[in-house]
């Protein structure tokens, strides 16, 4: 590394830094294609979901990666019918984690839509996935919920191996993932402007929290399943 190559990098991102970027506002999940690779993002109103698997690390070293595959495919298959069946889309797969976002719709609020794919989860998690396996194959899940504007945009990388992924730049999608991490098993942690967006059943059984280190308020729901 010389001089010369650090000169061109702080080029670089000062060209980023001088960028003039232009939003659209659209009131519906885009698919990939819609989102330019330019100096372009959308800016949408939603509720953010994190999910996640919990102790997946310590299932893998009892399981092997083999079985893991078969492990998070079924996660995955179950946490995409419970948010699309709820007017969502899962837009990323990491690891054991899933991002998913919801829009009004069908009348109901986009928070609303959101805590009903947390019950699916679970009720898919209770009633078809943990009875169908062996114990060390039994999973629990955490989720976190935000509501407000994202933007949607794409961040790649130059170089020999060239990426361009979407990236959801808001503070609702650090605030839903922390929710996410402080949830507990079968537990969903959201805040207060999702909590506004739900009826009056639900509002009932939320319980107020605190995340430290964040402001706001937020409420946590446990266990909450479809009855079947």
């Amino acid at each position: 590394m010389g001089k010369g190559e650090i000169g061109q990098l702080k080029k670089e991102l000062t060209d980023i830094i001088n960028l003039k970027i232009d939003t659209d506002d659209i009131d519906y999940i885009p698919n990939e294609q819609e989102i330019s690779k330019k100096k372009k993002a959308k800016n949408l109103q939603c509720s953010v979901m994190f999910v996640d698997m919990r102790n997946s690390t310590k299932m893998q070293d009892k399981n092997g990666r083999k079985n893991m595959i078969k492990i998070y495919k079924m996660f995955a298959k179950l946490v995409t019918k419970a948010v699309e069946e709820n007017c969502g889309n899962v837009m990323q797969i990491v690891g054991d984690g899933l991002l998913c976002l919801f829009v009004n719709k069908d009348m109901i609020n986009s928070g609303q839509h959101a805590i009903n794919a947390v019950r699916s989860i679970n009720t898919y998690v209770k009633e078809a996935y943990n009875p169908l396996v062996e114990t060390n194959w039994k999973i629990d899940c955490g989720m976190g919920i935000c509501s407000g504007h994202i933007l949607i945009t794409r961040i790649g990388t130059r170089g020999k191996n060239k990426c361009c992924q979407l990236a959801f730049p808001s503070s609702i999608t650090n605030y839903a993932s922390k929710c996410c991490d402080n949830a507990g098993n079968n537990e969903v942690i959201f805040d207060e402007k999702t909590y506004e967006q739900l009826d009056s059943h639900d509002k009932k059984y939320s319980i107020d929290t605190i995340i430290d280190g964040y402001d706001g308020k937020f409420y946590r729901m446990q266990d909450i399943i479809w009855k079947i």
